[in-house]
């Protein structure tokens, strides 16, 4: 829908898609879509939502972890269907994320950090 939105505004549609979003300073649908699970994540993890995260996300118990200490356990995945859900997904972004980011003591802060991330770069993590 963004792509044949942003082709009709006026000067815009003689470039790519990708210059279309750097000119209206704009994400991709694909990084929009991260953004928005990894907030998500963000707000389950520190109780903005009243939903119970602890059956489906499990911080990581070992105090040795790479990366920060918010690290959260990949639980094992008995199915196709499983694999494809928020809870199995969410993880792996989740711990790519530097420590900057998830330590964030706001859910504003942690959107403002996340917005000046460069999540293009992780999308094969993902």
């Amino acid at each position: 829908m963004l792509k044949r939105f942003t082709k009709r505004l006026h000067g815009l549609h003689n470039l790519s898609y990708n210059d279309r979003l750097e000119a209206l300073n704009e994400h991709s649908l694909e990084s929009r879509r991260i953004r928005a699970n990894l907030t998500f994540c963000y707000e389950m993890l520190h109780g903005v939502v009243d939903i119970d995260c602890q059956k489906f996300l499990k911080p990581v118990q070992s105090s040795v972890t790479r990366g920060h200490p918010f690290k959260l356990c990949k639980l094992s995945c008995p199915s196709a269907f499983i694999a494809s859900t928020f809870w199995h997904r969410v993880v792996n972004m989740w711990n790519a994320l530097p420590e900057n980011i998830v330590a964030a003591t706001s859910l504003a802060m942690f959107k403002a950090r996340l917005n000046d991330f460069d999540l293009v770069r992780f999308t094969s993590v993902f």
